[in-house]
């Protein structure tokens, strides 16, 4: 079998490794104290504050999306250590919205 092909039912197909795939982002363990959006957005409400004590499912925020309201959930038994949005604030897919730590 020749480097760089696959054999399927006794025939052998060539590949082509291009650059994008060398050159693509390396995939990074997610942190699972810091709680991302799902979707973008827009903050309603902040129902907690940082410092304060939060149980696994406690809603931490509430947001709009396509004009349905939306809760952010804490992941874990916990302390909020940092908030990174504030009333008002529009979000993006992805982005990091708070750190919760045991």
């Amino acid at each position: 079998m020749i480097p760089g092909s696959v054999c399927i039912l006794d025939t052998a197909y060539s590949t082509n490794v291009t650059q994008r795939y060398l050159n693509r982002k390396k995939w990074v363990k997610p942190n699972p104290n810091i709680v991302l959006s799902f979707i973008p957005g827009t903050i309603l409400q902040l129902l907690v504050k940082e410092g304060q004590p939060v149980k696994a499912g406690d809603t931490l925020a509430v947001f709009v999306a396509m004009k349905m309201h939306n809760a952010v959930l804490a992941p874990h038994d916990g302390k909020v250590a940092k908030i990174f949005v504030g009333e008002g604030d529009r979000f993006p897919k992805g982005a990091n919205l708070f750190e919760v730590v045991a």
